[in-house]
């Protein structure tokens, strides 16, 4: 795996001193997603020797960020943030219109979804996501099937690790994450 990429510090605006600014990161983490692979600042040790970065504040246009392909038909997504030591993660995902998780499963953690776009079903139970709503899956509640009636997108986010195993609708570990 290649050492991630150290972005310099942007200029300091006129309102904030030198001192702060040049004090004012993160402590020290592992985050990963396209937010923190554009803002890793500097270089720290962790406890165990391990590298973790710190990081100013963040801000990420969506839309010239692109949609990457998962493993399964008709689902992309565009990774925002994940803290990689508790498996936490913010996701935009992308359903094209007919596509869908295609069993029910549960979560290792709780999901939440806010729908930007579209129409996505949750087929047993008829629960509907449209623009403008809200879901809540509590850790460990099975859902699913789901079915996209028309392009859905969906601001996604973990409070911990997706899965307890890997889905057998994902080729790749990665999609699990």
């Amino acid at each position: 795996m290649t050492e991630p990429t150290l972005v310099p510090a942007p200029p300091r605006p006129d309102a904030v001193s030198a001192e702060e600014w040049a004090e004012n990161l993160s402590e020290p983490a592992d985050y990963g997603g396209e937010g923190p692979d554009r803002s890793r600042e500097q270089k720290a040790g962790g406890p165990n020797g391990e590298a973790l970065f710190r990081f100013r504040e963040v801000l990420l246009q969506t839309q010239d960020l692109e949609w990457l392909d998962k493993t399964l038909a008709g689902l992309t997504h565009k990774a925002l943030w994940r803290n990689e030591d508790t498996g936490a993660s913010i996701s935009l995902v992308r359903f094209q219109k007919g596509s869908g998780i295609p069993s029910r499963h549960s979560h290792a953690s709780n999901q939440f979804m806010f729908c930007l776009k579209g129409r996505y079903i949750y087929v047993p139970t008829g629960l509907t996501l449209t623009e403008g709503s809200f879901y809540w899956n509590p850790k460990g509640s099975l859902h699913g099937p789901t079915l996209a009636e028309e392009e859905s997108i969906l601001l996604e986010v973990y409070d911990g690790p997706h899965y307890p195993t890997q889905p057998d609708w994902y080729s790749s570990p990665d999609d699990a994450r």
